[in-house]
């Protein structure tokens, strides 16, 4: 089982966006993701992975987490923002009933993620790295940057106010604070996604439901965009017996991901 990758249900659609408003964007205080801001950035990232299955009278939990630092650099492009992105470290462990799994890291290492990011926080790739078939088997990251960064409201919120949009994202405004001169803005979002029902491939009698929750909160510097954090993704997968037969089964995987911002990443100028 994929270990940090949400599922695709998760990924927002993109924004249409032109580029050329951004800067009329942020002087109304909406904030967007420039390649100004994401010039030369680290992040810090942590993820901590439950998964609680059953498979009829049977239930068992399996942990993991992931612990690595990322590599973001941006640039203005005559289509839009680009970047690209890696891992300078990682660490990954799963844990399972009868074992424990430690897979090596070093052939994703400097791996380049490239593609375009959107304003609102959504990716396009068009390269992905390598990912060592020891590390996919736990934790298939070909999509980590899809949806890496938190997701924006798409217009100016005062104190307290919140955003929706068509599908499901809420984002709401908090009390804003300071840093010593610096000003923060501080943002809660939720998404909740219900799949509804689906059939088996091999059995269409067999009904496939599944609801994605996606919460989270951030620190956002009027100065400097992004610098932390904490995110909270829930995904229940419940799969009926069918008329041939079969163990009904369900499954919950819940992902605590925090994020924190390297003031002077190795590599800036």
């Amino acid at each position: 089982m994929a270990l940090v990758s949400p599922p695709c249900s998760l990924r927002f659609a993109l924004c249409a966006l032109p580029f050329a408003l951004c800067p009329l964007l942020r002087a109304q205080g909406v904030p967007r993701y420039t390649a100004e801001l994401l010039r030369c950035v680290g992040f810090e990232e942590e993820v901590r992975t439950t998964v609680d299955a059953r498979r009829g009278m049977q239930g068992w939990q399996e942990r993991g987490s992931r612990r690595g630092l990322l590599q973001l650099r941006a640039r203005p492009d005559p289509q839009g923002l680009t970047f690209e992105a890696w891992y300078d470290s990682l660490k990954v462990e799963y844990t399972r009933p009868d074992s424990k799994l430690t897979p090596d890291t070093d052939g994703l290492i400097g791996g380049r993620w490239t593609g375009t990011m959107f304003p609102h926080g959504q990716a396009a790739l068009a390269e992905r790295p390598f990912i060592p078939p020891e590390l996919a088997q736990v934790s298939d990251l070909s999509d980590a940057l899809l949806d890496f960064l938190p997701p924006l409201a798409t217009a100016a919120l005062a104190q307290g106010a919140r955003w929706t949009d068509s599908l499901g994202l809420d984002v709401e405004r908090l009390l804003d604070s300071t840093a010593g001169s610096e000003q923060l803005h501080r943002y809660h979002w939720r998404i909740t996604s219900h799949g509804g029902e689906s059939p088996a491939v091999a059995d269409t009698t067999v009904r496939i439901r599944q609801q994605i929750k996606d919460e989270g909160a951030m620190v956002w510097s009027v100065a400097r965009g992004p610098l932390a954090w904490s995110r909270e993704i829930q995904v229940t997968t419940r799969v009926s017996a069918g008329r041939r037969g079969g163990t009904p089964s369900e499954g919950r995987v819940t992902q605590a991901i925090t994020v924190r911002r390297i003031t002077n990443p190795a590599g800036c100028e």
